[in-house]
């Protein structure tokens, strides 16, 4: 039996919708660290307005085409599709369909040098592509240093070609930086050719993003670097992706072992599969719920016959000649108590060693650090990682201890994705601008945006749309290195795949003046997530409840923001109009966010409007 005094408790409060109860109500744009304006751009695609999405992307995350092959996709698990069929929108995509189907190459036009101060960004990676492009767009004339002959960082020397083709990378990562007047001297390794010390004299700021391509030692339960772990046969991962990029000599098993579970495992075991070898192993410590591997990923990699094993960690690599690898032997594991990552710690099981015999190829794929080797930290007098020797940065400022010194990306936060790498260099951007005396750009003041005629929920059954993976080759086609594994949505697919996006942007608004509380939106909405409540309801000490014990007969429309597909029939069926779709829109401070500022209530995850 329902407790008629339980059921009454208060449930909802109110509150102002500052910027960050709007960032949360649209999960994919707060899931992603450069805060894409998700939800605009899978709605230009819905309407074949492929061109307006390729920009939209640039303009925040800098290189689209590249991330609609390669994100991380932080912002899909996040996705509130998830709730209506238990599958995201396909956001990663979808931003390579943009890319794929605009009809024109869109040659950025050069801003004009309107600053007196000079930067120079060390290594055009990620991070330093994403802070060269915001900062000549601030005005500021910018040098980058790269090692390598051409941009790009891991997008060039990680990323397997047959996942991310050389075309794309050369026109974002090359052309863009041309067309914007970044000037970038390659083949320019900063500690050998040139010393950061010079740059620090002849430029006004630096900012240090030389990547992450240090790998990790094969170490075995305890911590130390295992037997045999100098063998001929044995590479790390990074090397080994390098090499077959660059298409340098390399030699491939023909039984390979990869060691490890990230996204550099499943790139060299899929590399390995299309350099010809006969049987790869993919080893991991813990188990398959806890490998940082994305599962469509995992799932492509067991389609091309590569063999997982979890719950493993070697403790030698076996040599019948003593110079060539020739086996691993590897202890069994079960999983202790959460570690420093917040995952089970692997423990090894006593007696439960095996050998995986004629292994000819091992590769580590254990993540990686930073050199810093380069940095003259007690020239400078910086303040480093006792452990790594990378420069600490004041997080708020990007800037070391030197001052005009900043850092940032995977340099010095460690191996992570592209995405999170461009959002560093975004910020670091910023940062530098201030530093020299710029100023942010003033936000916008809030504007609402009435949707006429929104009736999605009459003319569409984009709720019952199915997720469709992306269209690949069939495995029997895909042992080629420089042709291209995934073959993309049609125009067609892209535009259905777009409609299943639920618009988080927009948000249901009732007139209190207007309504005649008829509860006809209540009885219509599909997901019951709008309800009427009284005002005795909204918890005590709120602004409303004093108005609750005034008006006993006052009353609170709520709309579950969680639960609202946006579908607009509650639009249609209201007798006097008092219902409306609007979208609240704000350019925040170097646009880095599209932001609300509006009243609403709220009961949990609910919006509440009288």
């Amino acid at each position: 039996m329902i407790d008629p005094d339980r059921e009454l408790e208060p449930r909802y409060q109110s509150f102002l919708a500052s910027p960050d109860w709007y960032q949360t109500n649209i999960p994919c744009q707060v899931g992603c660290p450069a805060h894409t304006d998700v939800s605009t751009y899978i709605g230009l695609i819905s309407q074949a307005r492929f061109d307006e999405a390729y920009l939209l992307n640039r303009k925040a995350n800098v290189v689209p085409g590249v991330l609609g092959r390669t994100c991380a996709r932080p912002c899909e698990p996040v996705c509130r599709r998830n709730k209506i069929d238990g599958k995201p929108i396909a956001i990663c995509w979808l931003k390579r369909a943009a890319a794929d189907h605009r009809q024109f190459r869109h040659r950025a036009e050069r801003p004009p040098i309107t600053r007196d101060k000079k930067v120079a960004i060390v290594g055009a990676g990620a991070a330093g592509l994403a802070c060269a492009r915001d900062l000549r767009e601030m005005g500021y004339p910018v040098t980058i240093y790269e090692a390598d002959p051409v941009a790009g960082g891991v997008m060039v020397n990680g990323i397997p070609i047959w996942r991310l083709p050389r075309s794309v990378t050369y026109e974002e990562c090359n052309e863009y930086m041309d067309d914007l007047g970044v000037e970038v001297v390659y083949n320019t390794r900063v500690g050998r050719d040139i010393q950061l010390t010079d740059l620090l004299k002849q430029y006004d700021a630096v900012f240090l993003a030389a990547g992450c391509y240090i790998s990790n030692p094969i170490t075995g339960p305890d911590g130390k670097v295992v037997p045999g772990a100098d063998l001929v046969g044995v590479m790390n991962g990074i090397e080994f992706l390098a090499k077959t990029n660059y298409g340098e000599p390399v030699f491939v098993g023909k039984r390979v072992v990869v060691l490890g579970s990230g996204f550099t495992a499943m790139d060299c075991c899929r590399t390995a599969i299309r350099f010809g070898a006969e049987k790869v192993y993919v080893m991991y410590r813990r188990s398959k719920e806890e490998q940082p591997a994305d599962e469509y990923e995992v799932d492509e990699a067991i389609r091309e016959n590569v063999e997982f094993q979890y719950l493993v960690t070697q403790t030698e690599i076996l040599s019948k000649d003593g110079v060539h690898v020739s086996g691993i032997k590897f202890v069994r594991n079960k999983l202790g108590d959460p570690d420093s990552s917040g995952r089970r710690r692997p423990i090894p099981i006593p007696g439960s060693e095996f050998v995986l015999d004629d292994i000819d190829m091992v590769i580590a794929a254990f993540g990686q650090y930073s050199d810093s080797s380069w940095i003259p930290a007690k020239e400078l007098n910086l303040e480093v990682n006792r452990r790594t020797g990378v420069p600490l940065i004041d997080r708020e400022t990007w800037m070391t201890s030197y001052p005009g010194l900043f850092a940032g990306g995977d340099f010095t936060e460690g191996s992570r994705n592209l995405i999170s790498a461009i959002a560093d260099g975004r910020d670091a951007a910023i940062a530098i601008n201030r530093y020299l005396g710029g100023q942010d750009k003033p936000a916008e003041p809030p504007e609402e945006i009435e949707l006429p005629d929104y009736r999605r929920g009459m003319v569409d059954d984009y709720e019952s749309i199915p997720h469709e993976n992306i269209p690949s080759l069939p495995v029997k086609e895909r042992y080629s290195y420089t042709r291209e594994t995934e073959t993309g949505y049609t125009p067609e697919q892209a535009v259905i795949q777009a409609r299943r996006c639920l618009q988080c942007q927009l948000n249901i608004m009732i007139d209190p003046s207007i309504c005649i509380l008829c509860s006809g939106c209540v009885d219509i909405c599909p997901y019951d997530c709008i309800s009427m409540e009284g005002l005795s309801r909204v918890v005590k000490g709120d602004p409303l409840h004093q108005l609750a014990e005034t008006w006993q007969g006052g009353a609170d429309m709520i709309i579950d923001e969680e639960k609202c597909i946006r579908c607009g029939l509650c639009i249609v069926r209201c007798p006097t109009d008092a219902i409306s779709m609007v979208q609240f829109e704000v350019a925040s401070p170097n646009d880095r966010w599209t932001v609300s500022k509006i009243p609403v209530l709220n009961r949990g995850q609910a919006n509440a409007r009288r």
